[in-house]
């Protein structure tokens, strides 16, 4: 079975993103192949027990679920491929009995904490990245890979159609995004504009500086040398930055969730806030900022209970 996950990983090359693909790569040398590969499991006669085997074999060794579902659903993946191909008539690692997955709620900045953390963030080389991910709520790779070409001044917008994402030491730069949803256009707010007009002229002023020393490239989030800033960077100095300033230990993806807090407490939309965001759908949505969203229902909760307080005076 390895010998043919190993080709099969060869031809998703095509299907997914390089970093998807390191990923994928790295947990079958890590975790499935040491598994499989000393039982001689093959395609052909690998039944249920030996999936299942291999799951609770990791939760045993303390992986946590949410690390076994994912390297489960690569060779779930791999052997569907198998069944498309007419190898096996069924998928031997359907109904694993997977470890309940533990939600992940966000940690994210109120509005006093993100302008304490934004002040701060003028010393530093990231700041255009910390700003991009705080007032658009762009991930990682987004933020990384923006380019001047995709900010129009003149009709005032923000295109966000290439990344830039760090795997196996070196940073990969795409005009795939995660996914079709992720292709947006977003308005250029007039704080935005300024800022980014400044930005501009002060990397103008560093290429003269620096002469036949500076490194010319597009991308908005650079160095003074011109540079582009590597997306494990903007995540090393996020966390830093926070430390320094006494802000609570968030995760750089955490500003985006921040971002998005932010609008729907102002009154957008779920679905305002999926397209602002660039969510496949509306449940990853809804799925992440229920806790919000709850929130706001207890105060519903709050006002109609004085309303039935007030008629059964």
């Amino acid at each position: 079975m390895t010998d043919f996950m190993r080709d099969w990983l060869h031809v998703m090359a095509t299907q997914i993103r390089h970093n998807t693909l390191d990923s994928y790569w790295h947990m079958f040398r890590r975790h499935i192949e040491p598994f499989f590969g000393p039982r001689r499991v093959t395609v052909q006669s690998a039944v249920l027990s030996d999936f299942q085997d291999f799951v609770d074999t990791k939760y045993r060794e303390g992986y946590s679920p949410t690390s076994i579902i994912k390297v489960y659903s690569i060779v779930h993946k791999c052997l569907r491929y198998a069944v498309i191909r007419g190898m096996i008539d069924h998928n031997p690692s359907d109904h694993v009995m997977l470890p309940k997955k533990v939600k992940y709620i966000s940690r994210t900045f109120d509005q006093h904490q993100l302008h304490q953390f934004l002040k701060a963030a003028k010393s530093s080389p990231a700041e255009p990245a910390f700003v991009l991910a705080a007032m658009y709520g762009l991930r990682r790779s987004e933020a990384a890979g923006l380019r001047w070409q995709a900010i129009d001044f003149e009709s005032n917008s923000v295109l966000i159609n290439h990344t830039a994402i760090s795997s196996n030491g070196k940073v990969t730069y795409s005009d795939r995004v995660k996914t079709d949803s992720s292709y947006r256009t977003l308005p250029l707010m007039q704080g935005m504009r300024e800022y980014l007009l400044q930005l501009r002229q002060h990397q103008q002023e560093m290429q003269l500086r620096y002469g036949t020393d500076y490194h010319h490239s597009d991308y908005v989030c650079r160095r003074d040398n011109g540079k582009p800033l590597r997306p494990d960077y903007i995540s090393q100095e996020f966390a830093k930055l926070c430390r320094n300033v006494g802000l609570p230990h968030i995760r750089f993806h955490d500003l985006r969730h921040s971002a998005a807090t932010l609008l729907l407490r102002e009154g957008f939309s779920l679905k305002q806030i999926q397209e602002w965001l660039g969510h496949a759908n509306i449940t990853t949505t809804a799925n992440t900022y229920a806790h919000v969203t709850y929130s706001d229902k207890i105060q519903m909760a709050t006002h109609l209970d004085q309303l039935f307080d007030t008629s059964m005076d």
